[in-house]
């Protein structure tokens, strides 16, 4: 058995982000992790992050929104490249030509969405958290079948941090090689659901 401290706040949001980063170096070096996911949409979660990180030994990768979705400022963009972070931007792992049906027929429902409402339940950070580990392994930013840190928020910054298994998108329920949630280190007590 293990003990390990989990932090829980009682709303989410941006104001929990330097507690969540901390929280999440500290479990990443009590682990011996290699990697780190950080959602980012403007960049500044990201650079927050890799200077957390910044002489620990491990790799940060930043997610972006999909292009068009979010405005990424491109001082971060030189930071993160400074501090040596990779920065992924690609199409949500939970985004598909299905969910686009919804957008012309009230009602209709994908598997995507019942799995990111699932999710949501523990934080929209929990969904994002998910979603930007599988689209860095996707991107070749990470291995597949790798432990790794992944930080997310609701809305901006960050406020829900866990340990999980690596994988492809496109293996996310396989028995072997598909997603494990292993532990959670941050997570908001009031949630947000859009």
């Amino acid at each position: 058995m293990v003990k390990r401290e989990v932090h829980y706040f009682d709303s989410f949001g941006a104001q929990n982000t330097e507690q969540t980063i901390e929280a999440a170096k500290k479990a990443a070096l009590s682990h011996g992790l290699k990697y780190v996911v950080v959602a980012t949409a403007s960049g500044s979660s990201g650079v927050r992050t890799a200077e957390a990180f910044k002489n620990t030994g491990m790799k940060v990768v930043v997610v972006t929104e999909y292009a068009g979705m979010a405005e990424f400022m491109e001082e971060n963009r030189k930071k993160l490249t400074e501090l040596e972070a990779v920065v992924i931007t690609s199409t949500h792992a939970f985004l598909s030509p299905a969910e686009s049906i919804s957008k012309l027929h009230s009602g209709y429902c994908s598997e995507n969405t019942t799995i990111k409402d699932v999710l949501r339940r523990f934080s929209q950070g929990m969904k994002v958290a998910a979603e930007i580990v599988m689209m860095a392994t996707d991107a070749g930013a990470i291995p597949m079948g790798e432990d790794v840190i992944s930080i997310a928020g609701t809305g901006s910054g960050a406020d829900t941090a866990i340990v999980v298994k690596s994988c492809h998108s496109d293996d996310f329920f396989h028995k072997e090689r598909g997603i494990e949630f292993k532990e959670i280190i941050a997570m908001p007590r009031k949630k947000k659901f859009w």
